[in-house]
């Protein structure tokens, strides 16, 4: 009986740890503290290209993640000319999130017409990409939007407008194409202790006197979907553990 016993909490224990490393969150276990910092160009620039004028980069900073989309302005010598949209959503937090269904999308065409986009790719835990190339008809705009998941308690939507023009600018607003793009920073810390506390009323655990909500759902390496009432009712005192957890409203939070 101890040695069954002892496999049995063995195996509970690989199980836990299996689900609280693999999703949401992309463990790496040799850094105790992790930073995630958006790279974004913090002063814009003009680039010209086949006679089109790339002006700047539009930013919509609402909710918790952010968008940024090259360019701001776009500047063709005729109609009929197909510019290139380049998007980038900074996520605060890793993906994939408890709210997976976002999306990247474009609405409101004026004189433009979208002709290809590309599939929306996660570069990095952080931070998704895609392109968009369209036909400008004469002098208008596009909007680009970013959707939060469905029930995301973090934002519902980043919009920017693109702005075409049929002609070249001046030398004045190339001159001026600039703008301040906000900096996103997460803080991340991988917690590797023995469990303390759990606590399902106000639902957190507590690993190393660390006191960790949980949030959101749980997947298992299997597939299997957990809420955070079930996470937290596999949970057991005394069990070793890595999870990491991400600081946000003055609390650490595993989602």
């Amino acid at each position: 009986m101890g040695v069954e016993n002892m496999e049995r909490r063995l195996v509970i224990a690989f199980i836990i740890c299996a689900i609280l490393i693999v999703l949401p969150f992309a463990v790496k276990l040799a850094e105790n503290s992790l930073q995630s910092e958006v790279s974004l160009p913090q002063q814009n620039t003009t680039l010209v290209s086949n006679g089109i004028y790339y002006l700047g980069s539009a930013v919509s900073h609402e909710g918790s993640d952010l968008l940024c989309v090259v360019p701001a302005k776009a500047y063709v010598p005729e109609a009929g000319t197909e510019v290139t949209i380049n998007v980038t959503v900074k996520f605060k937090h890793a993906q994939p999130c408890p709210y997976p269904d976002w999306k990247i999308l474009t609405e409101n065409p004026v004189n433009v017409e979208v002709v290809s986009e590309s599939e929306t790719k996660l570069a990095d835990a952080y931070t998704a990409v895609k392109q968009y190339t369209v036909k400008v008809l004469g002098n208008g705009a596009l909007d680009v939007v970013f959707k939060y998941g469905s029930g995301c308690p973090y934002g519902t939507e980043e919009r920017v407008t693109v702005y075409f023009y049929i002609g070249t600018p001046s030398e004045e607003e190339i001159a001026n194409t600039s703008a301040q793009v906000p900096e996103l920073n997460t803080t991340e810390k991988v917690i590797v202790g023995v469990i303390e506390e759990v606590n399902l009323g106000e639902r957190y655990f507590v690993v190393n006197s660390t006191k960790i909500a949980i949030r959101g759902k749980w997947r298992s390496n299997e597939g299997a979907e957990y809420n955070w009432k079930e996470m937290l009712a596999l949970l057991k005192v005394g069990e070793r553990v890595e999870v990491k957890a991400t600081y946000e409203d003055g609390e650490w939070k595993a989602y």
